[in-house]
């Protein structure tokens, strides 16, 4: 009872997200600014339901103060979109701890958190509903998991022949690897074989022209998924449902993905 006293005691403000300008930068409430009079910087850091962090530049003009660059990142990493409600619980030394509620008024569950979004909930975010990655096994087929040189067979498409030393898995498409909720699970012999960490790590995906992609790797009920910054990759490379993918780990955080 005692901490819940004290968490009610810091300030907080809210705000619902409707239109294009929080979409691009966050205001903060001219009444709350003097909470941070004493502590005004020009960054701050965000904390989402998840436990991650996100740094945000603090700036101010006539206007009022906002949070600058980060705040897209945050609002796409969080799948925020229009008419959720967010509050902003001031912890001090420019720390906000921020709780989300979707449009039904329920408060979004700690779940993992994922990468790009054009400024609507997107594809590759956990969703609203309370629920957790779990879900993924149902809407996506797990990908292969071979060893060098063995080529594989995926909803009745075969995979070309591919011959690689290096540690590698074959992914088929599905609609929720290419469409919402843009997900992409790691078989678990891959990330053993690649060392990926529990934790929340970024790992770089190149496609055939070279091009290279900054991809957010997420763990969660047991398994590695690729999630912010793969609908890019996908969206960009025209993957489809029925595609089949080959990825090559060919450094320590580095995967050549090879659509055969």
């Amino acid at each position: 009872m005692e901490r819940l006293k004290i968490e009610d005691a810091r300030p907080h403000f809210f705000k619902i997200i409707y239109g294009e300008d929080v979409k691009q930068h966050l205001r903060i409430p001219p009444a709350f600014m003097k909470h941070l009079s004493q502590e005004m910087s020009n960054r701050a850091t965000l904390t989402g339901p998840s436990g991650s962090h996100w740094s945000v530049t603090v700036s101010t003009d006539a206007n009022g103060t906002y949070l600058q660059k980060g705040w897209k990142e945050f609002m796409k990493e969080n799948s925020l979109g229009d008419n959720e409600f967010l509050t902003f619980r001031y912890d001090g030394n420019m720390q906000f701890y921020v709780k989300i509620f979707n449009k039904s008024g329920v408060k979004r569950e700690a779940v993992p958190v994922s990468g790009n979004i054009n400024g609507k909930r997107a594809r590759g975010r956990p969703r609203k509903r309370p629920v957790g990655l779990q879900d993924l096994h149902k809407q996506q087929l797990h990908g292969s998991e071979e060893g060098p040189g063995q080529s594989s067979k995926i909803i009745g498409k075969t995979a070309k022949p591919f011959t690689s030393q290096c540690p590698h898995f074959t992914a088929g498409m599905t609609k929720a690897n290419v469409e919402k909720p843009f997900f992409l699970r790691i078989p678990r012999s891959f990330s053993a074989a690649a060392q990926f960490p529990p934790s929340r790590r970024k790992v770089v995906l190149r496609d055939s022209a070279g091009k290279a992609w900054d991809v957010i790797c997420i763990k969660g009920q047991g398994n590695h998924y690729l999630s912010g910054g793969w609908r890019s990759f996908a969206c960009h490379n025209n993957l489809k449902q029925g595609d089949i993918c080959k990825f090559e780990l060919v450094s320590i955080d580095e995967m050549q993905v090879h659509v055969l």
